[in-house]
């Protein structure tokens, strides 16, 4: 079995601007309260992905 702790890393502009929208979406997701909006939602159910606990 390959080592489980390799971390994954890269350099450049669009890691940083990757890294300021990932925390935008987050923070804006935290202050209205919306744990999982409708977009999240279709996209999961298109890949298939299901949660354990409804």
């Amino acid at each position: 079995m390959p080592p489980r702790n390799v971390g994954w890393s890269s350099k450049g502009r669009w890691v940083h601007d990757a890294k300021l929208a990932f925390e935008w979406y987050f923070l804006r997701k935290v202050r209205t309260g919306i744990s999982e909006p409708f977009y999240e939602k279709f996209v999961m159910k298109t890949l298939k992905i299901t949660k354990i606990k409804a």
